[in-house]
């Protein structure tokens, strides 16, 4: 062969061999890009003057969406109970106790009062129901019995919870007690932020077991022959397949407060809000914000598990406040007079203005939402019951009770706890309490 046509030949493998590499790396370019492109996080745009605080998290980025006070501190009444469940999970681990550990209830626990799943003393009950009562029905009775036997005293395990709380650099966080319920003097509530929260969610997430728990709409426990059911305070893990966890909380300082993950094609988003004046307003701007998240993704939002549950869209989100208009209430005014006088239902009133009962007073403005685009409506009402067992004060009455407990009246108190009469209530007495917040 001449030495010209192996010359061309050699040349020609060099150029040949070349372009293959050339193609390779734009193939891997590319195949970077797209994989980089993947894990950009949602942009979403949020009407967040209900909210007191709170945060938006993407898992996958590490990336902070949105936010609103995220490092200031705030009360966070039963949120609390997420720490709790981290260190049982890891007193778990560790060998300390395992899931069918019997505890036996004691008379300290049935008596702490508000949120209870109504334990009876003297009777056991193993760490996996408790756990349960505790996470999904914000149980304080099973809360303070984890607490007081893992502890020894409930005091000793609330200074386990705000060392472990520093370890995992929540710096502006403080426990003083283990069930999220009020301090005598409020400003010994418990309190965090939503960058704290965010790193105790964080760590929470490691536990399968423990979302498996927290994602559960419903369950029934038993303690000797005595069934106990249990219903999630969480509406939208009910409501939504992706949304699995995690805790709710609720106090007069702290309002409505909301811990919640889901996820949806591998993408775990985490949102955190604190101080909503109304328990609907909170859970629906929850599952808004949520599903904006993967729709900016192009995932679509959040799966309906009823066909009654309809997914939030962005725009219609913003839309609520165009739509808003202002009754100021006159003399003589009724909820069913306004109603009819705007083309809505009382139903929609109290929902938009967080009314509980039908009092209104000349003077108060209620707002009215002209769209059914508002935040407001478009997510699902299931009803919603709230068992709450009330430790009656020296100088309490049943009306005042009802007072506090908006929502509930003197003939129902006495019904609900088969008194004779109002004069029958004593310091010390327990009373239960239902109230349907739906």
């Amino acid at each position: 062969m001449p030495q010209t046509e192996k010359s061309h030949n050699l040349k020609r493998s060099y150029i040949l061999f070349f372009t293959f590499i050339l193609l390779l790396f734009q193939g891997h370019a590319a195949s970077a890009a797209q994989s980089k492109s993947a894990l950009l996080p949602p942009r979403v745009r949020i009407n967040d003057q209900a909210v007191r605080a709170g945060l938006l998290y993407d898992l996958s980025t590490d990336t902070v969406v949105w936010n609103k006070n995220m490092h200031h501190t705030y009360p966070i009444a039963s949120l609390t109970k997420m720490m709790v469940g981290l260190l049982v999970f890891e007193d778990i681990r560790a060998g300390k106790i395992s899931w069918d550990t019997p505890i036996r209830v004691t008379p300290e626990a049935t008596r702490v009062g508000g949120s209870m799943v109504g334990l009876k003393s003297g009777r056991p009950l193993c760490v996996e129901d408790l756990m349960k009562a505790a996470l999904i029905s914000s149980g304080n009775d099973a809360t303070y019995l984890l607490s007081q036997y893992l502890g020894g005293t409930e005091k000793n395990f609330v200074y386990r919870m705000n060392r472990r709380a520093k370890q995992l650099g929540m710096a502006s966080t403080g426990f003083s007690n283990a069930t999220g319920m009020p301090a005598r003097k409020s400003y010994n509530d418990n309190y965090s932020s939503p960058s704290d929260l965010l790193l105790l969610c964080r760590e929470i997430l490691k536990y399968d077991k423990l979302l498996q728990i927290t994602r559960m709409g419903k369950s029934v426990i038993s303690q000797g022959g005595k069934r106990i059911r249990l219903r999630n305070h969480n509406p939208l893990v009910v409501t939504y397949e992706e949304v699995d966890g995690l805790k709710t909380g609720f106090t007069n300082n702290a309002k409505f407060c909301l811990a919640a993950t889901s996820e949806k094609n591998g993408r775990r988003m985490i949102a955190i809000v604190l101080g909503v004046a109304c328990r609907s307003v909170r859970n629906r701007f929850v599952g808004s914000i949520l599903s904006q998240s993967y729709i900016a993704l192009g995932m679509g939002s959040l799966h309906p598990k009823t066909s009654s549950a309809i997914a939030i869209k962005p725009k219609e989100t913003h839309s609520a406040r165009d739509a808003e208009t202002r009754h100021r209430v006159g003399k003589g005014d009724t909820l069913y007079g306004i109603a009819k006088q705007h083309g809505c239902s009382v139903k929609q009133l109290k929902s938009w203005n967080c009314l509980r009962g039908s009092e209104i007073h000349p003077g108060q403005k209620l707002r009215i939402h002209k769209k059914s685009g508002a935040i407001c409506t478009l997510m699902p009402r299931p009803a919603e019951t709230t068992v709450i067992y009330y430790k009656v004060l020296p100088g309490d009455t049943l009306w005042k009770i009802s007072k506090k407990y908006n929502g509930i009246s003197v003939e129902k108190l006495i019904r609900l706890n088969r008194l004779k009469r109002a004069s029958d209530l004593k310091a010390g007495d327990t009373v239960k309490i239902v109230l349907n917040l739906g």
